[in-house]
């Protein structure tokens, strides 16, 4: 190895193979292609004398040399990172900039309603549903597919900051016009009656049966449906129950004519979190998408 430190861009391209594992997603997060990638890691490997990475699948893996020199430029690399994020400049009264995130169900209306309200109509939000994968959800943050995450579990990767935004109640909701409720629920009546449930075959962490803390397979069960609101929909059409989180409940009781009911068993609540990538922390637009997240989310956990 020369004596000569190697350029700092070719440590920077190195560091993105490291943490991505491969040469395409590191080329997406630094907005370049994968042959470019691959020349400046020879220039790399070149210019070190020793062999980097090996191909392993899809991707690679790093040798027991690059293991130590990441180590050792890791946290250098990270604070130039954060030093120019923070001179980057973002005002967004004037700025045009879509996020991008994901939210659970029960929040897909209100952060679009709310969001709606920014001033500035050239800052918009494009929101998905969440991903019942870890792993890719992880890969989404490192590729910067999305800027944000919002669960119901942390995720807990390295390089990922998860901030706990609000806990949801569980609630009953049924049709206002419904022949045997009125305002009131016993946990015999919630069993004897038909119910909408939410169909979580993919994933059974999101099944409201995780947070119950009692047995409810006994319920009688009518609709398996894969979405909240078509469920809300038939219940509001219909004599079936079905339990949500309280914010969605609230925020449809009027339109839909809905009854809304504390759950009559006990239950652990829902926690929300919002995850986003390490590298984003001093980012002036990242930071400003999480204090609207944390404002509306603060505004709709009351």
């Amino acid at each position: 190895m020369r004596n000569e430190i190697p350029n700092l861009n070719l440590l920077v391209v190195f560091a993105s193979v490291m943490e991505h594992g491969s040469l395409s997603k590191a080329a997406d997060t630094l907005n370049t292609n994968q042959s470019t990638i691959s020349t400046m890691l020879i220039r790399l490997k070149n210019e070190v004398g020793q062999t980097l990475f090996v191909r392993k699948g899809r991707g690679v893996v790093p040798t027991t040399y690059a293991s130590s020199l990441y180590l050792q430029i890791q946290q250098p690399i990270s604070q130039l990172r954060d030093v120019f994020q923070s001179f980057a400049s973002f005002e967004p009264e004037v700025s045009s900039r879509k996020f991008v995130t994901t939210a659970p169900e029960h929040l897909h209306w209100l952060l679009l309603d709310k969001f709606v309200q920014v001033a500035n109509p050239n800052i918009t939000l494009e929101l998905y549903d969440p991903h019942y994968d870890p792993q890719y959800s992880y890969e989404s943050l490192l590729t910067n597919k999305f800027d944000s995450l919002i669960d119901i579990f942390p995720l807990e990767k390295p390089n990922m900051m998860n901030e706990k935004l609000f806990e949801s109640e569980f609630v009953v909701v049924c049709r206002k016009s419904h022949p045997r409720i009125d305002g009131t629920l016993s946990i015999e009546q919630f069993m004897d009656e038909h119910h909408a449930v939410l169909e979580r075959s993919q994933d059974q962490l999101y099944t409201l049966e995780r947070f119950a803390e009692v047995d409810l397979t006994k319920r009688k069960v009518a609709y398996h449906g894969r979405s909240l609101f078509s469920n809300l929909l038939l219940v509001s059409q219909s004599e079936y129950l079905a339990v949500i989180p309280r914010q969605m409940a609230f925020e449809f009781q009027d339109r839909l004519q809905l009854q809304i009911i504390p759950a009559p068993f006990p239950y652990r609540k829902i926690s929300n979190y919002l995850i986003w990538h390490k590298k984003l922390e001093n980012d002036p637009a990242h930071r400003w998408f999480r204090e609207q997240l944390l404002m509306i989310t603060q505004e709709i956990a009351v």
